[in-house]
């Protein structure tokens, strides 16, 4: 498993990139080193979701176990993305994607991004 140090080591390389889409798991807020880094050499987007729907894309990917697991998931759930949202607003960017299908969320992403980087629609 990687540590720390490894993790913000492969975030230096990756970011000396000209251009990559780089995704990352939610828990990327837990550790301040890499997730510092992505924000002082990336351009960040936070792709928020209501708890609800975060909930409905695990199990329309057909895991069921963060529900199996606990009957407290959804509360567990809100406390998660409550706990974490002073840390995903420093993203430069926010993209609310609840109830929006991926196309659409896809297209103003895209949008989003290209403006942001001064590249043509």
């Amino acid at each position: 498993m990687p540590t720390a140090a490894t993790s913000a080591a492969r975030w230096k390389r990756r970011s000396r990139s000209i251009e990559a889409v780089i995704a990352t798991p939610g828990g990327i807020v837990s550790d301040a080193a890499t997730f510092n880094l992505l924000l002082a050499h990336c351009t960040t987007v936070w792709l928020q979701a209501s708890p609800e729907d975060h909930m409905w894309r695990v199990q329309a990917q057909g895991d069921l176990r963060p529900m199996a697991a606990s009957p407290e998931a959804m509360d567990d759930l809100r406390r998660i993305l409550s706990g974490r949202a002073a840390f995903y607003s420093k993203a430069e960017f926010r993209l609310d994607t609840s109830t929006q299908a991926l196309e659409p969320t896809f297209i103003a992403l895209r949008k989003l991004v290209r403006e942001a980087l001064g590249l043509p629609a």
